[in-house]
């Protein structure tokens, strides 16, 4: 005789979890007091007016040389113009005349004002040239203040990040199983 015989089951589970994560975001002791130390050096700096006085480190030390150099060709061309003056009135026959000492104290007088104007003008080049470059240092330290606050206030932005965050998160899931079985047996 043969038997046979069986059975199954099938369940349903359902699951549901919720899960915390938690996220700490901090700066390091070293890197936070490295963070502050910056900020207490930079803090406060403003701008900085551009001082007169610093033009002076600027100017050339061979300015006064220039400035003998070409006052001694101006004493050359002024000798020149003055030994030809005298050959003019020598050719003139003017050696007692009135206009004579007209003209010599014309041509001093002009030379005078030549070697003045020479001197201002070198003097003027110079300072000019040393107010430039020294205008040009200060808007450097300027900007090079500017670039360290700038750079401060995105290392700032770090402490925003720095604390703790919590995520909370939910998952479900679903499973089924079955089971079935089978048996049998044969007699005979």
């Amino acid at each position: 005789m043969a038997s046979i015989g069986g059975s199954g089951s099938k369940s349903k589970t359902r699951e549901s979890a919720t899960k915390n994560q938690v996220q700490t975001n901090t700066l390091s002791d070293r890197a936070a007091g490295m963070l502050n130390q910056g900020i207490s050096d930079v803090q406060g700096m403003s701008y900085g007016r551009f001082d007169p006085a610093s033009i002076g480190q600027y100017q050339s030390p061979y300015t006064q040389n220039v400035i003998d150099a070409s006052i001694g060709q101006a004493d050359q061309r002024d000798a020149m113009a003055r030994a030809q003056q005298q050959s003019d009135f020598a050719k003139a026959g003017a050696f007692g005349d009135n206009r004579r000492g007209i003209y010599e104290a014309e041509l001093a007088g002009n030379q005078s004002r030549d070697r003045a104007s020479l001197i201002a003008g070198l003097n003027d080049k110079a300072y000019t040239d040393a107010r430039g470059i020294a205008q040009g240092e200060n808007q450097n330290q300027n900007q090079y203040a500017l670039a360290l606050q700038q750079l401060l206030n995105q290392l700032r932005g770090g402490f925003a990040n720095e604390g703790t965050q919590t995520l909370d998160g939910r998952s479900t899931g679903k499973s089924t199983t079955t089971n079935l079985s089978l048996s049998g047996s044969y007699g005979g």
